[in-house]
């Protein structure tokens, strides 16, 4: 039978969204605010004030949580190490490329929150303080308070970052800026001109492999307009990594399943200095067995060695970006071909869970729901490609294992181009349907015998004849499907949410196009079942097969259409070709991608034929449509006159069908 291969039937499935470092989430926003006292008319120290209306620039802290709520105050200020870093300038022409109509105004200021010090100082609003701090840049040694400029009459530009360790030490401070010391595992450097774009005057960041790679933001670039002086600036700061989490669950009924192995290429081991030169685009590459991770093909951002990263801003709005948002390149195209999460502890040899809702998780930080810092690679081409080996273990006291190798599952590229400030969950599904095999494999570890759990089943029909039986065989194939529920964190099959489906072919990679919404060749559909079945099941009753009380009901257009473009957790709208449904009811919905559609075999009933020692006859069960034929032999005519009744000669053979099937279940 052909699986449904979303999944492992590994099946790959959803990218869920959740900003604050999406699906994991750590977007810390903080205000940056000018205070206007008209009481106070101070000079700071080794600076003049030349304003036409003297008000003070004092800061204050909100920051995005976690989640989607905002933080404030100490909570906010916990998220950035208690201060951070502000480059300032001012301009009495308008703002270019270049530096020469900047002023520096705040030159790497450090600004230290202080619980219960708000208004102690004119500087202080909101417990950050930056006067009498010590500047991150050699001069001046000691920050002074400033005053806005109204003769900068083309306005301010600031910029922002933060970075701490998550147990900063004198051996280890964790920040050098700008870079001077080799025991720094972070150095920011800002820049300040750029011969292509005002938005490229951000920072050049090295990082070590030390790094704590959720603990460095940087805010969004923010100009401010002199008729905004005394109007509170905010910096939104956002983590400038992303976060990836990765689980597993199994629905193999009678089975408890293990994960024994992960293959990678081992030309591209994530463990070692890789000495491959391109991405892996090939599961027969991938024969290296790991079993202390998590282990995938994907292009990634390496980390063994010191990485210098670039900080730009977009510099316009469209339906991907936001204007004055930073983001991260890596201009020293340091990448691994291989991906390594976790370690053998908190996925290899562990008993799967069998819901989606709580899978296996990948051992990543408990504490940090299982996410795991990664460079982010938005620019990515490249599918991810899973391969593993597992047990299964049955849980009828009767410990029969059966070992299945070579499945496979793929993550179309679309999926994995990882932006700063969004993490990404994928949770990948263990079935019945598995593309994998119990029996060889070739030297690549791919299935030599036929692929997937075939069950062993009874049945017996006595007839005058005889009780032999003939299958119908459906055809296999390797694609992958890959659900994902518009805007969701967790539970996100819901009523009323729009759901989106897309198949890819686990040889070429590609994402296979429905010509449209149909039950012929080539097209997809979407059914609501009448009753919870799995997904070998449906594929059963596809190919003439009666499941006693089964039926599929299409949802006609608008409720599942094809669609070019899908909206993805980080806000982009790639084109993949994709069904899209809005269930309208709880219950569960089968997806169904036709690449050949089944035919029944024809016969006829020989009451009034004539014997035939050449042909295959056939006895029918069933008491009504669809019927099962079964071969028998009849040996002779004596045989054929005494059962013609009942036998049936083949008048067409049919096709077998070729199909996905992904089954969904939606709740309230």
């Amino acid at each position: 039978m052909r699986k449904s291969s979303s999944i492992i039937n590994l099946q790959t499935f959803r990218v869920m969204r959740k900003i604050s470092i999406f699906l994991a989430a750590i977007v810390v926003g903080m205000t940056f605010a000018s205070c206007a006292n008209d009481d106070f008319m101070g000079e700071s120290s080794g600076t003049t004030s030349q304003t036409k209306k003297e008000a003070p620039i004092v800061f204050s802290g909100g920051a995005s949580s976690l989640t989607r709520a905002d933080l404030y105050g100490s909570a906010a200020a916990t998220k950035l190490g208690n201060k951070f870093v502000v480059y300032g300038i001012k301009h009495a022409n308008a703002e270019t490329e270049a530096a020469t109509n900047d002023a520096i105004v705040f030159n790497n200021f450090q600004v230290e929150y202080a619980a219960n010090t708000a208004g102690k100082t004119e500087s202080n609003s909101s417990d950050w303080e930056y006067v009498g701090k010590q500047s991150y840049d050699a001069q001046p040694q000691s920050q002074g308070i400033k005053y806005w400029d109204y003769d900068a009459n083309e306005g301010y530009t600031f910029y922002a970052f933060s970075y701490h360790k998550d147990a900063p030490t004198d051996e280890a401070p964790g920040l050098s800026y700008p870079a001077n010391s080799g025991k720094d595992d972070v150095s920011v450097v800002k820049t300040t001109s750029d011969a292509t774009s005002l938005y490229n005057k951000g920072y050049a960041v090295t990082v070590k492999p030390a790094a704590t790679l959720n603990n460095l933001y940087f805010s969004d670039r923010v100009p401010v307009a002199e008729t905004n002086y005394d109007k509170t600036v905010t910096f939104t700061f956002r983590n400038i990594g992303s976060k990836v989490r990765v689980g597993f669950y199994e629905t193999i009924p009678g089975y408890d399943v293990f994960i024994d192995i992960f293959y990678t290429d081992e030309d591209a081991d994530p463990d070692a200095e890789p000495s491959a030169t391109a991405p892996i685009t090939s599961f027969a590459a991938m024969k290296d067995a790991k079993t202390n991770g998590f282990y995938a093909a994907l292009q990634n951002v390496k980390t063994s060695v010191n990485q210098t990263l670039n900080v730009t801003y977009y510099g316009e709005t469209t339906a991907t970006q936001v204007i004055n948002r930073p983001k991260l390149t890596n201009p020293t195209a340091g990448y691994n071909y291989s991906l390594k999460l976790g370690n053998g502890s908190g996925i290899i040899g562990k008993t799967l869970a069998t819901d989606a809702a709580s899978p296996t998780w990948v051992a990543g930080k408990t504490a940090d729901n299982f996410y795991i810092p990664v460079f982010p690679f938005e620019t990515n081409t490249t599918p991810m490609l899973v391969k593993l080996d597992f047990t299964m273990t049955a849980n009828d006291g009767s410990n029969d294992t059966i070992h299945v190798k070579g499945a496979r599952a793929i993550v179309p590229a679309e999926y994995v181009k990882w932006k700063s400030n969004f993490a990404y969950t994928y949770i990948f599904k263990i079935s019945d349907k598995t593309n994998g095999t119990t029996g060889k494999v070739d030297v690549n570890g791919d299935p030599e015998d036929p692929e997937g759990l075939k069950a062993i089943t009874f049945d017996a029909i006595v007839v005058d004849v005889t009780d032999e039986r003939q299958e119908t065989i459906t055809t296999f194939s390797t694609n992958s499907i890959t659900t994902y529920a518009e805007g969701a964190i967790a539970d996100e099959y819901k009523t009323g949410k729009p759901i989106y489906v897309a198949v890819s072919d686990q040889t070429t990679h590609n994402v296979i196009t429905p010509s449209g919404i149909g039950d012929t060749d080539g097209k997809a559909q979407v059914y609501k079942l009448s009753k919870a079945v799995s997904e070998a099941e449906v594929l059963a009753f596809l190919t003439g097969s009666p499941i006693d009380g089964l039926t599929l009901t299409a949802l006609s257009t608008p409720a599942a259409s094809v669609e070019t473009t899908i909206p993805l957790v980080d806000g982009t709208n790639p084109a993949i070709a994709n069904v899209k449904f809005t269930p309208s009811a709880s219950g569960y919905y089968v997806y169904v991608y036709t690449t050949h559609k089944y035919v029944a075999p024809t016969y006829t009933i020989q009451t009034n034929g004539t014997y035939d020692s050449t042909k295959t006859y056939y006895l029918r069960s069933g008491a009504a449509e669809p019927y099962v034929y079964f071969a028998v032999p009849v040996p002779t005519e004596a045989a054929f006159d005494d059962n013609k009744t009942q036998l049936y000669l083949q008048t067409s053979a049919g096709t077998a069908g070729e199909y996905d099937v992904k089954v969904i279940k939606v709740e309230d």
